[in-house]
């Protein structure tokens, strides 16, 4: 009799733990862990408190071991579809290395193509898949813009394979493409969230993105004032190679970051190229790092950060040059790139 009782209970439990109110518990559980971390780390005096609480910050790992736990079963009910992608979100950077999380990711991909693709209201599925890493998301996502019959689906779905195609190229056959599948995005889905903004937001900053800061476009023109107190303005660069180094203090690995472009300005000093710094630190901070030499280029202070919206910066660090006639020639990080770029124009000049 005990152990048909016990029997009973755990049945029982795994009934409960595969249910959606199991799976919204674990995600909001998390996600308000998150927002209190963010809270706490914003307050936070002093750097030792802020690695104290990062120490401490929820793990995805574990929390996606808890949601299997909910949906692993239940991947072919149309409830699992949201949780579905909480998963992707929860383990794209973990998944190589972990089998037990890339056969799960495999599972969802596979549920995806079975059940989902044509079902409506999958955007949040879309975008997960678009931010996944997957080698499967674009062709899934190409199926959803093919054959689901829900026009917001679509659009989303066509968001999301707008902004994977970004990781091919900027060949003429490939920003058309990206731009149709925006076109779509805004007339079908302009109103569906994503994260914070919505479609017609992202999907604008992309369209932005390729008339303005793809390589061959001219960028925005842009104005702030320098730790001089001068007004600079990129219209002033005309005529010389222009290297634009968008950062700020907690920029990645930014002591070589910054041994990067005094290297950069060294040895172009006298030569026809800028070098020029856009960060959101303070004027004293910045001033006291140009003073003392251990930045060696000038730098404008974009407090608001007024200018990095406007060139659409997500994260920093972030390099663009433009070559004298005022046209975008690269677009990415620091490193030998950027000088051997810079070194290609001026043999070009």
């Amino acid at each position: 009799m005990k152990k048909l009782l016990i029997f009973i209970s755990f049945v029982t439990a795994m009934h409960v733990a595969a249910s959606p109110e199991m799976a919204e518990r674990t995600k909001r559980t998390y996600e308000l862990s998150q927002e209190s971390l963010i809270l706490k780390m914003k307050i936070a005096k002093t750097d030792t408190e802020r690695q104290a609480l990062w120490a401490k910050r929820p793990s995805p790992e574990n929390t996606a071991t808890e949601l299997w736990t909910s949906i692993g079963k239940s991947l072919h009910q149309d409830w699992s579809i949201p949780y579905a992608a909480f998963y992707l979100n929860l383990t794209h950077q973990v998944a190589p290395t972990v089998a037990e999380t890339s056969k799960h990711r495999k599972a969802i991909m596979d549920s995806f193509e079975e059940h989902y693709f044509n079902k409506p209201k999958i955007g949040v599925f879309c975008i997960a898949l678009a931010q996944s890493g997957s080698p499967r998301a674009l062709p899934l996502l190409e199926k959803v813009i093919s054959k689901n019959t829900d026009k917001k689906s679509q659009g989303v779905a066509a968001l999301g394979a707008a902004l994977l195609l970004k990781n091919l190229g900027d060949s003429p056959q490939i920003l058309e493409k990206r731009l149709t599948h925006l076109r779509m995005a805004i007339i079908q889905s302009a109103d569906e969230k994503i994260g914070d903004s919505d479609v017609a937001n992202v999907a604008g900053d992309e369209i932005f993105i390729i008339s303005h800061l793809v390589k061959g476009r001219t960028p925005p023109e842009f104005s702030g004032t320098d730790v001089a107190g001068r007004i600079i303005k990129s219209a002033d660069f005309k005529g010389k190679v222009t290297v634009i180094l968008f950062w700020d203090s907690q920029t990645a690995d930014l002591n070589k970051i910054i041994e990067i472009t005094n290297k950069l300005a060294n040895k172009y000093a006298g030569k026809p190229v800028s070098v020029i710094g856009i960060t959101p630190e303070t004027l004293g901070s910045v001033r006291k790092l140009q003073a003392d030499d251990t930045i060696k280029w000038n730098n404008v202070i974009d407090s608001k950060n007024e200018i990095s919206t406007l060139y659409r910066i997500k994260t920093r660090p972030a390099v663009f040059i433009i070559d004298t006639a005022g046209k975008l020639e690269y677009s990415g990080l620091p490193g030998s790139f950027v000088e051997l770029t810079v070194d290609a124009l001026l043999e070009k000049k």
